[in-house]
């Protein structure tokens, strides 16, 4: 699906029987565009940087191809005259919204646990694929050195341990349709997703398997 560019108006240059769309007026027109594709609630910031272009012909529409912008963070601008395309040309995009962050009050050692009093909370505009990594660090423990000012993900702290050495865990044993389920010791701290080693009552062997969100371990993982 094409739409078309209603937004510019075309100048006439000095040439007869040609047309000059304006960088500013192209860039404007675009992010209009995007505007009404995301909402007015985020950031549009172009990579590609935007000039004049002038065709040969006065009777010349612009038009987007939503379908290209609808797959690609892209938008794409097509010169037509008589359903002839005489130009095209892309102009690459990010997309961004405004979030709450955290960040540091002052400098983290690492292995610190993260309380409400180490923060400083801000609104910023971020990346969309990235802001899963953002989060609220609160009772997950930095996994590095954390300097002021800086900026608290998923990254640089790691949630709090699920299983403590000494403690007792839920061992799961599966073998096509059968599971069996028993207790273990763990042997070492662990948290979701980290293999751990553990050992069963008074067994000298030792069992390794990666703990799941139930906090469970399951073996062979």
């Amino acid at each position: 699906m094409k739409t078309i560019f209603t937004i510019l108006v075309l100048a006439m240059s000095m040439q007869i029987n040609a047309a000059t769309f304006s960088a500013d007026r192209i860039e404007e027109a675009c992010r209009t565009f995007l505007i009404q594709k995301y909402g007015n609630d985020y950031q549009i910031d172009f990579m590609t940087k935007f000039s004049d272009i002038t065709l040969e012909d006065n009777d010349v529409k612009a038009v987007f191809d939503e379908q290209y912008t609808a797959y690609n963070n892209g938008v794409k601008l097509e010169f037509v005259v008589n359903d002839e395309v005489l130009k095209s040309q892309t102009f690459h995009y990010t997309v961004k919204k405004q979030i709450s962050v955290f960040k540091s009050k002052s400098y983290i050692p690492a292995n610190t646990d993260i309380t409400n009093a180490m923060l400083i909370k801000s609104n910023e505009y971020v990346v969309l694929d990235k802001i899963e990594e953002y989060i609220n660090p609160v009772g997950r423990v930095a996994n590095k050195s954390i300097y002021k000012g800086e900026t608290f993900t998923s990254k640089n702290t790691l949630p709090d341990v699920t299983v403590k050495r000494g403690e007792e865990i839920v061992v799961v044993a599966s073998n096509g349709a059968v599971t069996i389920r028993g207790m273990g010791t763990a042997l070492q701290d662990g948290r979701v997703g980290e293999s751990i080693k553990v050992k069963r009552g008074d067994s000298k062997k030792i069992l390794t398997g990666k703990i799941n969100e139930s906090g469970e371990l399951i073996l062979g993982e």
